[in-house]
């Protein structure tokens, strides 16, 4: 199963089980907000006010015997004002129930016809009787059997009522409750579930995209730490990681094809012309030697055959000073690397025996009095004890530095070519401190993409370094592999020129 369909198939899932869960949260919510509306808008407000049509229909029984008794105005009209209370609330709670409740709208009309019975068989009849100022009569009428009778029957049906609203209050109190647990359950559920899916999804992830991507990595780093990078890459994990890794194992056998063919040229440039071969050896810079706290790395390419006119080399003046040269030669080929080997005999000899840098290129500028070629070189030393980086360019691109805080700063040139001319050259100073960082390189490196002008290019190496971590810079191998990487990849004339690019990093 590919990995696009693996992913869809988790996706959908996952939506999946979202949507339902949505579903049943909405839904108990929908239920508890419904029991909860019922219980606040309907049932609460009708048995409050079935408790006061209660009293009032008592209120309005009292209020007649007292005036019976004591013949005053006030008694008669608190009654008249009890049954006008009656009778408006018994309207509302009609309104309320109306026919959705019909239950209760009818046990509402029954209290309704239980009052109009005891009004018509007690109240109206004792009034008429208090009217017509027939006291005793009043009394007899409102002491009757069928007075009582009606009245009982009336408090029966509104106690009836109030007492059908709180059961169904009751009910509807522990629905709700009942809803809002199981809204609580639903959603420490999906809690649950939410969190095992997240757990799932990155175990599964690991299991198809992470361990085959390591395993992938791990053969890659295998070939390329091999050094006839025979180890192969395993293809494993989906097909698109398959795929991944036949094209890659595809690149590693035409590597190693190229590679084995190079070596077969090396071997017959050794046998067929071991002078060259000697040059090439005597000019390849000694990375075994090497000065605590600093780390070094460069590159020099060679626009025709394997000699080029460009060389660096690195030369370590005592357990906390050392020394770098980046030179170019006009011209290519043979010419160029012999007046090369012999500038870079020169320059090493004069500064290993203690001369300045100033010095060592005067002594390189006398060899060259009868040369057509001329040199551009720059050359400093770095010592880690004074933290100061000193440096003479002799006509050469500027170097480039990168503080530990990114700030830049320049080895601008100090003096003229070194040529048949001579010429007079200035050394500076600079700190350079744990976490500092300088690049040399020589013109053919900053006129390789042609495209754009020279300090255009300069420009975006600068961006390059300054971009990079604090790891990254102190590791030249990688800024140079990054720096070379990225010119190549834009580059239309790669080979057009000699090449050499130096990275010297401090070490915290």
């Amino acid at each position: 199963m590919t990995l696009r369909r693996r992913a869809l198939i988790a996706t959908g899932t996952g939506l999946g089980v979202i949507l339902l869960g949505f579903i049943l949260v909405i839904t108990s919510f929908a239920s508890v907000s419904g029991a909860q509306s019922k219980l606040n808008d309907l049932l609460t407000p009708a048995a409050q006010m079935a408790n006061s049509l209660l009293l009032a229909q008592t209120a309005a029984s009292g209020d007649l015997s007292d005036y019976v008794l004591t013949g005053k105005e006030a008694p008669l009209a608190s009654h008249q004002s009890a049954i006008s209370t009656t009778n408006v609330m018994i309207s509302n709670l009609i309104d309320i129930f109306g026919t959705e409740h019909p239950e209760l709208t009818a046990l509402v009309e029954e209290s309704a016809s239980a009052q109009r019975a005891w009004v018509s068989a007690d109240a109206e009849p004792t009034l008429v009787a208090m009217a017509d100022g027939k006291q005793p009569k009043a009394s007899r009428v409102s002491n009757r059997a069928k007075a009582w009778s009606t009245y009982d029957a009336m408090i029966t049906a509104t106690s009836t009522l109030q007492a059908e609203l709180e059961i169904q209050r009751a009910q509807t109190s522990d629905g709700l409750a009942s809803s809002a647990r199981q809204l609580g359950l639903l959603l420490v559920f999906g809690g649950l579930l939410l969190v095992a899916g997240f757990v799932a999804y990155f175990v599964y992830f690991q299991r198809w995209v992470i361990y085959p991507l390591m395993d992938i990595r791990k053969d890659l780093q295998l070939s390329t730490r091999d050094p006839m990078h025979t180890h192969p890459i395993e293809p494993m994990g989906p097909p698109e990681f398959i795929s991944l890794a036949k094209d890659a194992e595809s690149l590693r056998r035409q590597l190693v094809s190229e590679i084995d063919e190079a070596s077969a040229a090396r071997k017959g440039l050794t046998q067929d012309a071991p002078l060259v071969a000697a040059v090439r050896s005597e000019m390849k810079v000694n990375s075994s030697q090497h000065c605590p706290g600093i780390a070094i790395a460069g590159l020099a390419a060679t626009a025709e055959g394997v000699l080029a006119g460009d060389y660096w080399d690195y030369i370590p003046l005592s357990d906390t000073r050392v020394a770098l040269i980046v030179a170019d030669v006009s011209g290519h080929g043979p010419s160029a690397n012999v007046v090369a080997l012999r500038i870079r005999a020169i320059i090493r000899a004069a500064l290993s025996k203690g001369l300045s840098l100033s010095d060592s290129v005067e002594l390189a500028a006398e060899s060259t009095k009868f040369d057509e070629l001329f040199v551009t070189a720059l050359l400093l030393t770095v010592d880690i004890e004074t933290n100061e980086l000193q440096w003479l360019n002799a006509g050469h691109p500027p170097g480039i530095g990168i503080t530990h805080d990114k700030d830049l700063f320049s080895l601008d040139p100090t003096g003229p070519l070194i040529s048949s001319l001579g010429g007079e050259w200035e050394v500076r100073t600079h700190p350079f401190v744990p976490g500092d960082l300088v690049l040399g390189v020589t013109d053919g490196f900053l006129e390789g993409q042609g495209s754009v002008s020279t300090s255009e290019e300069t420009q975006a190496i600068i961006r390059i370094l300054r971009g990079l971590d604090g790891p990254v810079r102190q590791n030249p191998a990688e800024i140079v592999e990054r720096l070379v990487s990225h010119i190549r990849e834009i580059s239309p004339r790669w080979h057009a020129d000699d090449v050499t690019v130096v990275a010297l990093s401090r070490l915290d």
